[in-house]
């Protein structure tokens, strides 16, 4: 009885053993788990594209005077009105004109100007369906284009799209500077001076 009585406290103390062990496991594990919850999560990363620059907005120049840096002898259609005069991008510059006159009057206007103030046509292209024309020439070595189309604002009206390069700031300075010299001969100063070369 009493080597019976011995077994059950044993039995006994290795089951209080085993449930305290157990208890003391789960309650590290739920430590564990309220410290995992309190942590603050990272947040998400989401990626915004920046937004986009809207076309007309601190582009244009502050007034509409047309630019001293276009081409010299640069046709300009009669009686168009400058819309936008853009600021640089880079070595390029973007004028809009409008005007009420027709498609066919206008390319007709340009092709021959363009021509009599000695700028090179490289390509153009008429779509008269779409009520659309553009041309790309060069001038001293500066290409340029001009595209006429409908307005977006009013049908009616046909816009005047004139992008060119600007002339570089290097032309000026790898240009030889301009010399005048006197090429008739060196005058009679020269012919008083006595000869080295010469014996008496």
């Amino acid at each position: 009885m009493r080597i019976f009585f011995l077994r059950s406290i044993k039995t006994a103390r290795r089951a209080l053993l085993f449930i305290s062990r157990t208890a003391a496991v789960v309650a590290v594990l739920g430590g564990l788990l309220v410290i995992a919850a309190c942590k603050p999560k990272p947040k998400p990363i989401s990626y915004e594209p920046p937004p986009e620059p809207s076309t007309h907005a601190d582009v244009d120049e502050p007034t509409k005077k047309i630019p001293a840096d276009l081409y010299k002898g640069m046709p300009i259609y009669p009686g168009a009105t400058v819309d936008h005069v853009h600021k640089p991008k880079g070595a390029m510059r973007e004028i809009l004109f409008s005007s009420n006159a027709q498609m066919p009057q206008m390319v007709g206007f340009y092709k021959e100007e363009l021509k009599k103030n000695n700028f090179s046509i490289t390509s153009s292209l008429i779509m008269p369906a779409r009520r659309t024309w553009s041309c790309d020439f060069t001038k001293d070595g500066r290409p340029g284009s001009v595209m006429l189309f409908p307005s977006d604002n009013d049908r009616s009206r046909m816009t005047i799209d004139l992008i060119y390069e600007m002339p570089s700031k290097q032309e000026e300075v790898l240009r030889e500077p301009k010399e005048d010299f006197d090429v008739e001969g060196p005058g009679p100063v020269a012919q008083k001076a006595p000869n080295p070369n010469t014996s008496n």
